[in-house]
C-alpha cells in the first residue's frame, strides 16, 4: 500500500469512497439524520474539491494495485470572523474525510492516510489539526486516539417537540 497525491483520473473512485463513507454514517445515525441523497456523489465531491482548492489543502489516496482503497481530503481554511475575536487563531489543517473502504478496514489504511494528512500540515507550518466525527462511528474515534487525537468540542443535540 502506498499514499498517493490526488489526481482527476481517480475521480470516480474517490467519488465512490465518499459515498461509502456516507452510506456507512446514515447507517450508524440513530435519529436517520444523517442520509445518502441520489445527488450527492457528484455535488458532495465537487464541494470537498472546491474546499481543497480554495483552502490550500490536498487529497490523497491509499493505493493498493494501483486503485484507491482510502481517501483523506485536507484542507487549511482561514480563520474566520468569530475565531478572530474568540481565539489565538493558529494555523489549524482540516480533515473533513478519511475513509478507507470497508473490506480493508483495520489493516492500518486509515493510520497511514491521518499520518500523511499530518505531514502535509506540518510541512504546511499548521500548529494543529482537526476533524469532526461522528459520536456514533466507534471505530473511527478509536483510530483518532490511538493516533494521539483528542476530543476538543461535542455538539448536543436535543429533539424538539412538533
Amino acid at each position: 500500500m502506498e499514499i498517493a497525491e490526488y489526481t482527476p483520473a481517480y475521480e470516480d473512485a474517490v467519488k465512490d469512497l465518499l459515498v461509502e463513507l456516507q452510506s456507512h454514517l446514515a447507517s450508524i445515525d440513530p435519529y436517520r439524520i444523517i442520509v445518502l441523497r441520489d445527488t450527492y456523489r457528484d455535488g458532495y465531491f465537487a464541494h470537498a474539491l472546491n474546499a481543497v482548492q480554495k483552502h490550500s489543502g490536498k487529497i490523497f489516496l491509499a493505493m493498493e494495485d494501483d486503485a484507491p482503497v482510502g481517501v483523506v481530503i485536507c484542507t487549511i481554511p482561514t480563520c474566520g470572523e468569530e475565531s478572530k475575536l474568540t481565539t489565538a487563531c493558529p494555523k489549524c489543517g482540516f480533515i473533513s474525510d478519511l475513509v478507507v473502504t470497508a473490506a480493508l478496514r483495520g489493516k492500518g489504511i486509515g493510520t497511514a492516510l491521518l499520518a500523511r494528512a499530518e505531514r502535509y500540515f506540518t510541512e504546511q507550518g499548521c500548529e494543529w489539526m482537526q476533524l469532526c466525527v461522528s459520536a456514533y462511528n466507534q471505530r473511527a474515534l478509536a483510530l483518532y486516539a490511538r493516533c494521539g487525537m483528542e476530543t476538543d468540542c461535542c455538539y448536543l443535540k436535543k429533539r424538539l417537540p412538533k
